[in-house]
């Protein structure tokens, strides 16, 4: 997750890299997807993800870190914890697009707040051309966030895998974050920032998710740069 430098990532930078990204975009879908479980809450309060956060501290994002993880050790006091956590995902994600952060597209694109609209139908018709399927089991429109951040994980570990070069591939998934999540998610971390929540965690999390796709993008935009002085500088000596 480290920005590029001079010249190009090599390939194996890159494939470390996505994996790391891939992680990290992984663990926010889970975190939008669904309430956390008691299995996951204890192993959060006990430090299963300071590293995680500590690596995003380590690249800029120190304040989005810090804010995430002290919301989530607040609730290692706090009586049925679990429970009181499902109602604040409840009381942001659950009810109604006035009083919460619903986590859909269409909630702050010109849809007019329409669930299923047109950007919910671009976020289907671009999950089909890419042959990508919901799962059976989440039952919520392909415009839900969670599903943006999954998608994301799909394109960073096919990266590695396909024979184009690394810059190509980190301006396709350049594009889809600002096309199709820069154009709401800041909206949606500031409306997360309003929602009124017992507990700090989800506004947290929203400003954390914003700050790592802001980076996510510029580091992008710094691979395929350096990439394509790479390949210039290559056609110059080959000449």
């Amino acid at each position: 997750m480290r920005a590029a430098e001079s010249g190009a990532l090599d390939a194996a930078q890159w494939q470390q890299a996505c994996q790391q990204r891939a992680v990290v975009y992984g663990w926010f879908s889970s975190l939008y997807a669904a309430e956390l479980t008691d299995a996951q809450l204890n192993a959060y309060l006990g430090g299963e993800v300071d590293g995680l956060l500590q690596g995003l501290a380590n690249i800029g994002l120190a304040p989005e870190s810090q804010r995430l993880q002290a919301a989530l050790h607040s609730l290692r006091e706090v009586p049925y914890a679990r429970l009181e956590l499902a109602a604040d995902f409840a009381q942001a994600f659950l009810l109604d697009a006035k009083s919460g952060a619903l986590p859909y597209g269409s909630c702050y694109k010109n849809d007019a707040a329409q669930f299923c609209g047109p950007t919910e139908q671009r976020m289907r018709s671009f999950l089909a051309q890419s042959s990508l399927v919901l799962q059976d089991d989440f039952k919520e429109p392909a415009d839900h966030l969670a599903i943006y951040l999954a998608v994301m994980v799909k394109l960073i570990e096919q990266a590695p895998q396909d024979n184009l070069r690394a810059g190509v591939q980190a301006l396709d998934q350049a594009a889809f974050l600002q096309d199709g999540l820069m154009t709401w998610l800041p909206m949606f971390a500031e409306k997360s920032r309003q929602v009124t929540t017992r507990f700090d965690v989800y506004p947290a999390l929203a400003a954390l998710v914003l700050a790592f796709v802001q980076h996510d993008v510029l580091f992008l935009q710094d691979v395929a740069q350096g990439d394509a002085a790479a390949s210039q500088d290559g056609n110059r000596r080959t000449s």
